[in-house]
């Protein structure tokens, strides 16, 4: 079986596109499977077995080309895909040349992993205006709430792409791969009915290791964009320190959040207890050094890599309580949740670990646990290689 991953970013630059990379290692693998690879980026690279073509760079240019035809990549894609000549098609997130893309590979078998909401909502996010999850992804009645801090005429020009790209992909997607059962649910509840739920890989844990850690220090690893939480955290981080001011916390990664995050932290007098130390391809040491690891997404997630990639270090993590981590996290056993919208109740979680070793290893031995059982690897690539064999049987 040949087999063709497409994604829009053919870089490591997230969680998403560590997964795609990741899969299509493991794929390769396996007898049988010829895997190639198909994806942006700023200039067009081709290898033995992938293909980068030179992507657009504007958010104008990339919603423009979302909404209508690009003949020229269009033609491009269809020559690429005719020399590989797959027999299946998988997507993953594809907000380059939308319509060009699920055109030119609409004659083939063709499954996507769902990495975000965009399929759902507007912004992506799947919030209404007052940071709650929506319940059922947008409807008539909640079309403004889902609006956010966008502005009016940005909200209608994303609505635009939001409606082409949930048309096109319901006419081409064969079968969506869900990362969690909530999305598989959501996914349902909007006629996607072919909806599978298949969870992520997890990192092998590690060998339990509790001498390294600093027990008043926390980190943060991910986009640092509004929808993660980040300046909510930078304020609880803040009123804890009042009551502690050993606190340090780690942030690892960038975003268009960074500049706007650093002018607060020098705000708040506490350039000496944050850190920012940009994306970073390996933490292993920046795990072995936390007591704990912050996920405060007010967006709703399909999954979280950070929360798994924690406990594989045995390491508790202080989740929101919107989206997956209540589904990742025991609340108490592996880890504490947290209403992120609550002033004051992240800080008072960060405060009840902090120098609290007992706690810290108890939960983080809990969590590697949950971990060993939680997801198989190799039952998870079996799933996707059983939805291959069906769409093409």
């Amino acid at each position: 079986m040949r087999i063709l991953l497409i994604t829009d970013n053919h870089a490591r630059a997230g969680g998403a596109e560590n997964y795609f990379f990741d899969l299509k290692t493991r794929l390769k693998n396996i007898d049988g499977l010829e895997v190639y690879s198909l994806g942006f980026g700023s200039t067009h690279t081709e290898g033995e077995d992938f293909i980068i073509l030179k992507g657009v760079q504007s958010k104008f240019a990339k919603l423009i080309w979302q909404l209508f035809l690009h003949p020229r990549m269009y033609f491009t894609l269809r020559r690429h895909i005719k020399k590989i000549q797959p027999d299946i098609i998988h997507l993953h997130n594809i907000k380059q040349y939308t319509v060009s893309l699920l055109r030119a590979v609409q004659h083939l078998p063709v499954v996507q992993t769902v990495h975000d909401y965009s399929i759902l909502c507007p912004s992506a996010q799947n919030l209404h205006r007052d940071l709650t999850p929506c319940p059922t992804g947008v409807r008539a009645a909640c079309f403004w709430q889902h609006r956010l801090h966008h502005s009016l005429l940005t909200y209608l020009a994303l609505t635009l792409a939001f409606l082409s790209r949930r048309k096109h992909v319901k006419k081409t997607v064969d079968t969506f791969l869900a990362p969690s059962p909530l999305l598989a649910d959501y996914l349902r509840m909007n006629q996607l009915q072919r909806a599978v739920y298949i969870p992520p890989f997890k990192n092998q844990p590690k060998p339990a290791a509790f001498d390294a850690i600093q027990p008043y220090h926390f980190l943060f690893a991910g986009n640092l964009g509004v929808h993660k939480g980040i300046h909510i955290l930078l304020e609880e981080f803040a009123l804890a320190h009042q009551k502690n001011p050993q606190l340090t916390l780690t942030i690892a990664g960038t975003g268009r959040e960074e500049k706007q995050l650093r002018a607060r932290v020098s705000e708040l007098h506490l350039e000496k207890n944050i850190r920012f130390i940009g994306w970073q391809k390996n933490l292993d040491e920046e795990y072995a050094k936390c007591a704990a690891v912050i996920f405060p997404s007010i967006g709703l997630e399909t999954f979280g890599l950070v929360m798994t990639e924690a406990m594989s270090h045995a390491r508790p993590v202080l989740g929101s309580n919107r989206g997956t981590p209540p589904w990742v996290v025991n609340d108490g056993e592996t880890g504490l949740i947290f209403d992120p919208v609550k002033k004051g109740d992240l800080a008072e979680k960060i405060l009840m670990l902090a120098g609290n070793m007992e706690l810290i290893t108890r939960l983080g031995k809990n969590g590697e646990e949950k971990l060993r059982v939680f997801i198989d690897n190799e039952k998870v690539l079996g799933e996707i290689v059983g939805v291959y064999d069906e769409e093409t049987s």
